[in-house]
């Protein structure tokens, strides 16, 4: 089973990403590079969706980083 993911969540609760961004106060493009898995979120953008989507900051941060780990998947010999 596939962990979930920000993105998930977002979908979850109809949250659009620019919404959430306003809700968090971080950038659009932040939250599309975080659920894409283009980047590992930082720790500021962590804490900032947690609060403002409601869950704690460890959720949130194996939510950011189950997006990174689908996108990045580990290379076996």
């Amino acid at each position: 089973m596939e962990q979930q993911t920000l993105r998930d969540l977002l979908t979850e609760r109809k949250i659009k990403m620019d919404a959430a961004a306003m809700l968090a106060g971080v950038s659009t493009s932040t939250i599309s590079r975080i659920c894409s898995g283009a980047e590992k979120a930082r720790p500021q953008p962590i804490v900032a969706l947690a609060e403002a989507l409601g869950v704690s900051a460890r959720r949130m941060q194996a939510l950011c980083e189950a997006a990174y780990s689908a996108a990045h998947p580990a290379v076996t010999p």
